[in-house]
């Protein structure tokens, strides 16, 4: 039977998964849209789709209110030791509001990172203190949502603003 390819869509809260893929998990797992992240990355899967960052909690109060859709791809891989890894991509532009002077900011997100994968807390700790390389705890199934989510706190400004020379700041009204 062909491998069947990843499905690269988003309903706004969890992405569609290959029947490949989920038949891999258990039924709670398939049903949360929960993986494997052992077996993603041994098997080469992908997963990708759409997310609007309005549908993201940890994010809804830093962008400004319109459409803020941020393209995401999760791979299966390895590092370059030969470790199980994840790689994560992020595409998008979220409004945000500029902190000088308070209005909105187009924020390019083009955000990649790589996560090794750690089976317990001990290995965790032992692969962060030897290497430089993100360590992700992935004892458990991993929610693709939250990944993604997690990235993009991650790659937005804690204090986003324009270039210098593009806004003026507020004057005070003293």
């Amino acid at each position: 039977m062909p491998r069947q390819p990843p499905v690269r869509s988003y309903d706004g809260s969890l992405p569609c998964e290959p029947q490949s893929l989920m038949a891999k998990h258990s039924r709670a797992d398939r049903a949360a849209g929960r993986f494997d992240a052992f077996r993603f990355a041994h098997d080469r899967d992908s997963l990708g789709g759409t997310v609007d960052v309005a549908a993201l909690p940890r994010l809804g109060d830093l962008w400004i209110e319109g459409p803020a859709p941020v393209a995401w791809r999760i791979v299966g891989t390895t590092d370059a030791m030969g470790r199980p890894a994840l790689a994560i991509e992020l595409d998008g532009e979220v409004p945000l509001e500029c902190q000088r002077c308070l209005n909105p900011v187009a924020w390019p997100v083009h955000h990649r990172a790589e996560l090794v994968l750690a089976r317990d807390e001990a290995e965790l700790a032992r692969l962060d203190a030897d290497s430089d390389s993100e360590v992700l705890l992935a004892a458990t199934p991993l929610d693709p949502a939250t990944l993604v989510e997690d990235e993009l706190v991650l790659a937005l400004p804690y204090a986003p603003r324009h270039a210098d020379g593009k806004c003026v700041a507020p004057k005070d009204d003293e």
